[in-house]
């Protein structure tokens, strides 16, 4: 058993145990070099950063490690050594930890587990560019949607920010009443702590697991190899949990692996495979009764159908689940706060919830990416306004389906991708299909992916009204570009009051006028008004209709509106996404 600190030690012993933290970090250190296994340029400064801890042995982590979301109904047998790592045995057999190859088909009918992962991207506020993300109010919304209800499991990744892991630990606790602490944060409500643990790195793994039954034991494990890029300072790593729900024990390990990063060698791909061998020894070493089950859950980065995802699930030892849903996870044509962050990033797929091939197995297993949106919109200090709940979608992980699972795209609103005629000319007005910042012009003869709009008013809250009227200013964007909004251009002799799609930059007063009253319906005669900040007063959008400028639109009719201002607007008449045909129910 392992004692608490005595911070009552005398002094001589603090001399003492400084001198043998120094003389052990050397040594190991000499031992490395000779071994040609001499650290870099940047393990040599995270070996330095240890010897330091080591020798003013505080928590400078940003939380207290006496604050904590841990289960208040567990009675834990809490581990608070001051090594910095426990070892598990090692598996024999890198690729698969049974002997045998063959599934543990065993009478699972009804595993009765439903669980759900999400990678919530509440990074730390004090990252540059990534920092305002209104963390907090995206908490407060995902704790309210119905889009996290009625699991028996959560796993959360990227839940670094500590205000909004309150917020919404705090807000699911009646339904979700067993939680974890967040992996890397403290060792303290953990029943172990593996791997190396190290208190100088200043940001938590990000890593919570919530259960509606209870959790039976608690293990955080921080990956034993040296992460690159940013997750160098992170105390990544895995949260595992048995839970006892109705008597039938159920295993699942939560994990964020290793981010795929430019600044990485292979993108991380390594590193990755690494930590996946940690995660696969550590099943091998808790042998897990084979006639229950384990679940591998969490923000993967491993993209789906790559050489490296079959590496994975050879490596794990586990089936392909059944995918249904929407086809990526980290999707920038849809997901406007991915395609905000991942600009020239093409759709990928990185999120999964895996059942170990080496116990029990379900009949059939699904893997459903959903892809909801907030109900009401929450607004950056900038402006910047949204209704994503993070960048990432996420992942249901079920037997079967049953009258909560999802079965339709949560991503299309009333008054997304929607298309505007001119009355003068009979063609569709479009941006650019040869750049996201291009002019906007009244020139396509069809209906295009480019003569698409979403249509949002910033100044109402609901994120999705089934009516719009004139009454405010609008925000227009292309359905193609994400964040490229409507905005008329000043400053040079040619083109002035001419629109364009501009990054993340609407015109403040852009309104849109329903010539037919009412709500916007599909058909209905619009006109554009906007204000010019240079001469002053509203004016009208135009069809340009001469000169090197024709069918360009500018800011330019004061008041008479003639063919030339008016549009008609049509609604998309494309229904979402719906998968439910390729659901498995229980019959």
């Amino acid at each position: 058993m392992i004692t608490k600190r005595n911070v009552l030690r005398k002094k001589n012993w603090e001399y003492t145990e400084k001198f043998i933290s120094l003389t052990l970090v050397t040594v190991c250190y000499v031992f490395l070099f000779f071994t040609s296994c001499k650290p870099g340029k940047e393990n040599s400064i995270n070996l330095l950063l240890l010897l330091l801890n080591s020798l003013d042995n505080k928590n400078i982590n940003a939380e207290s490690e006496n604050s904590t979301n841990a289960d208040p109904n567990s009675n834990i047998d809490v581990s608070s050594s001051s090594d910095s790592s426990n070892t598990l045995p090692t598996d024999k057999n890198p690729v698969n930890p049974t002997s045998s190859n063959s599934d543990v088909n065993l009478d699972s009918t009804d595993l009765g587990i439903k669980i759900l992962s999400q990678n919530v991207f509440m990074v730390p506020t004090n990252l540059i560019r990534w920092g305002d993300l209104k963390q907090e109010a995206r908490a407060q919304r995902i704790a309210s949607s119905n889009y996290i209800k009625k699991q028996d499991v959560i796993v959360f990744e990227g839940l670094f920010h500590y205000d909004a892991r309150k917020i919404l630990l705090e807000k699911i606790r009646s339904e979700y009443p067993y939680q974890t602490d967040v992996v890397g944060r403290t060792k303290n409500s953990w029943n172990t702590t593996f791997g190396v643990f190290t208190n100088h790195l200043m940001k938590n793994g990000g890593v919570i697991i919530v259960s509606k039954w209870p959790i039976e034991e608690k293990i955080q494990y921080i990956f034993n190899n040296s992460s690159c890029g940013q997750d160098q300072y992170y105390n990544k790593g895995f949260a595992y949990v048995k839970i006892n729900k109705n008597g039938k024990k159920f295993h699942i390990i939560g994990t964020q692996l290793q981010a795929r990063e430019s600044d990485c060698f292979n993108s991380g791909e390594t590193i990755r495979k690494l930590q996946i061998n940690n995660i696969k020894d550590f099943i091998y070493s808790k042998n897990i009764p084979k006639d229950e089950t384990v679940l591998i859950a969490g923000d993967l980065n491993v993209v789906k159908g790559s050489n490296e995802y079959f590496d994975m699930i050879s490596r794990l030892n586990v089936n392909e689940p059944k995918y249904v849903g929407v086809p990526f996870t980290l999707d920038t044509k849809t997901n406007a706060m991915a395609s905000y962050y991942y600009e020239n990033q093409d759709p990928i797929y990185l999120d999964y919830i895996f059942v170990s091939k080496s116990h029990a197995q379900p009949s059939v297993w699904q893997n459903l990416a959903y892809d909801p949106i907030s109900s009401t919109t929450w607004k950056r200090s900038d402006g910047y306004t949204s209704y994503e709940f993070s960048d990432r979608y996420p992942v249901y992980g079920f037997v079967y389906a049953d009258s909560s699972t999802p079965t339709k795209s949560g991503h299309k609103r009333t008054y997304d991708q929607v298309s505007f005629q001119s009355t003068a000319n009979g063609k569709f007005i479009q941006a650019d299909s040869n750049r996201k910042d291009g002019w906007l012009k009244a020139d396509a003869t069809t209906k295009t992916d480019f003569t698409k709009f979403n249509l949002l008013q910033e100044s109402v809250s609901e994120s999705n009204p089934s009516c719009m009227m004139n009454n405010g200013s609008v925000r227009i964007e292309s359905s193609y570009y994400l964040n490229y909004y409507w905005n008329w251009f000043i400053g040079a002799a040619s083109g002035d009051y001419g629109y364009h799609t501009k990054f993340n930059d609407a015109s403040n007063n852009l309104g849109i006028r329903n010539l037919d009253n009412g709500c916007l319906k599909n058909g209905s005669r619009v006109a554009f008004y906007d204000w010019d900040t240079v001469g002053g007063g509203y004016h009208y959008i135009t069809v340009w209709d001469r000169g090197s400028w024709k069918e360009y639109l500018f800011l330019w009719v004061q008041s008479f509106l003639s063919a030339r201002e008016i549009f008609y607007l049509y609604l998309d008449p494309n229904p979402p996404k719906d998968w439910s045909n390729d659901l498995i129910y229980h019959h």
